[in-house]
C-alpha cells in the first residue's frame, strides 16, 4: 500500500496476521516522521534514530523496530530482536527500492510480520512560465 501526503510518501506491506494494512503501523510512522522533520533544522543529513515501539493497538501487541534518518524511516513489526539492522535494511531494499538486488537465503531467520518505510519528497522545482507551456 503506497499514499501520500505533501510532505512525504509511505510505502506499506501488509500484516502476515490480519492480511490488511496495519492502522498502528501508519501511526508510528506518521509520529516518527513528523518528529524527524521537526528535528531538521538543528541536525545533519547523518543524524539516526533507532529503536522499538510497543504497537498497542494491535491485536497481538507487535514490538516495532525503527530506522530513522532524515530523508527516510523504516519499520519492522516483529522483527527477530536478534536480527541485525543491516539485515532489516538489506530486506527493505529488496521490498521497497527499484533497485536490482540480492541477499543470502537464509539471511533472516524470521520475516518481519510487517514493514513501512516513509521517504521525505523532493522539494518541488519552480518551473518558469514559458517551460511549463512548452510541456
Amino acid at each position: 500500500m503506497i499514499w501520500n501526503t505533501k510532505t512525504h510518501q509511505f510505502s506499506a506491506t501488509l500484516c502476515q496476521r490480519t492480511g490488511k494494512p496495519c492502522p498502528a503501523l501508519a501511526q508510528l510512522a506518521r509520529a516518527i516522521a513528523q518528529a524527524m522533520s521537526t528535528a531538521k533544522p538543528v541536525t545533519t543529513d547523518g543524524f539516526e534514530v533507532d529503536g522499538h515501539a510497543q504497537l498497542t493497538h494491535c491485536a497481538k501487541g507487535c514490538t516495532a523496530r525503527y530506522l530513522a534518518r532524515p530523508k527516510q524511516v523504516r519499520i519492522f513489526c516483529d522483527a527477530d530482536p536478534r536480527t541485525e539492522n543491516e539485515t532489516l535494511e538489506q530486506f527493505a531494499d529488496l521490498m521497497f527500492s527499484c533497485k536490482v538486488t540480492s541477499m543470502p537465503a537464509d539471511a533472516l531467520v524470521k520475516a518481519p510480520c510487517a514493514m513501512l518505510q516513509v521517504t521525505t519528497n523532493a522539494a518541488p522545482v519552480a518551473v518558469q512560465a514559458a517551460e511549463q507551456a512548452s510541456i
